[in-house]
């Protein structure tokens, strides 16, 4: 399985949970950001991943990609860049659901991922895997958004399956609403697998009914689509029938990352065979192991998530 994704941010956070960052004593640092918490969790369950990125050609890019290889991540094809500082992030969240982010990073000086152009895109690497999987991230402007398309149309056209996760950063984006839905609808049809929150989806097809959003989606081609609707569960849509899942109701310590978590075990579940609603059942495990630890805990593993839908 292969992640196609803009860098992985350094972030960090505060020791101890629910201290806002003016108060906090010490900070954790960790590799972060949607891709590289999903393709952390998802080889803590025992997939095989590769991550394709670029990082600054820094110290903090070096230790990036040396955290992620200490995880279990293939790291062969995440390559510095010349007189590119790698960018950092700041997060706090009060154990309640409010978060609080802020990112530091420079236009021209701290954005490797803007120097991947279509070029790039090498066929070779696109295939290494079963399961190419790009983010949200890396549709939100050129020249990066035509290369993380070219790779999903090499992907699929060579037979493997295409996965896009929707992590909708409004701030992020430059062009116009009407816009940046038709481009999230793009991504959508150039994916077999979809995964999304409720109120991402509402905004990218623009309804409040989220059963309307995941048939409309359905409609553009993918396979399975998946919406997350937090402490509600999830609602999949998959071969004309839209199932829910249920959530799990765990206490809730550090809550960032539960989207990527779920993303994971979906993925884990469909790597392994699993049905739809089975993986998707199986991410939400995954979920509410994520947000019942610290910040700093390892990913919840393959046996982990088990033993906790058993006893659940």
């Amino acid at each position: 399985m292969q992640d196609a994704a803009r860098p992985p941010l350094d972030l960090i956070v505060p020791q101890r949970a629910g201290r806002p960052l003016a108060e906090a004593e010490r900070f954790v640092p960790l590799p972060s950001g949607a891709a590289a918490n999903f393709a952390i969790a998802l080889a803590a369950l025992g997939a095989q991943v590769g991550f394709m990125s670029r990082v600054g050609a820094d110290e903090l890019g070096g230790w990036l990609v040396a955290r992620l290889g200490a995880c279990g991540i293939s790291t062969e094809l995440i390559k510095p860049v010349p007189g590119q500082l790698t960018p950092v992030s700041f997060c706090w969240a009060d154990g309640a659901g409010e978060k609080s982010f802020y990112f530091y990073r420079f236009p021209r000086f701290s954005d490797p991922m803007g120097t991947f152009t279509i070029d790039q895109v090498d066929q070779s690497e696109v295939l290494l895997a079963r399961v190419l999987d790009f983010t949200e991230a890396t549709i939100r402007a050129q020249p990066l958004r035509d290369a993380a398309f070219r790779a999903a149309a090499i992907a699929r056209e060579a037979g493997r399956t295409v996965c896009y996760a929707v992590n909708y950063r409004p701030d992020s984006w430059r062009e116009p609403l009407p816009a940046i839905r038709t481009i999230q609808q793009q991504a959508i049809a150039a994916a077999d697998l979809v995964l999304m929150n409720e109120e991402e989806a509402r905004f990218i097809f623009a309804t409040e009914d989220l059963s309307e959003a995941l048939a409309r989606a359905s409609e553009l081609g993918p396979l399975v689509v998946v919406a997350t609707c937090g402490e509600r569960g999830a609602l999949v849509g998959c071969d004309g029938q839209q199932t829910e899942i249920a959530a799990y109701s765990v206490p809730v310590v550090y809550d960032v990352g539960a989207g990527d978590s779920f993303h994971a075990g979906f993925i884990a579940g469909y790597l392994r065979g699993m049905p739809a609603p089975q993986a998707a059942r199986l991410g939400a495990a995954a979920a509410a192991l994520k947000i019942s630890r610290p910040a700093s805990a390892p990913p919840p593993t393959w046996s982990q998530v088990h033993d906790f839908m058993r006893s659940a």
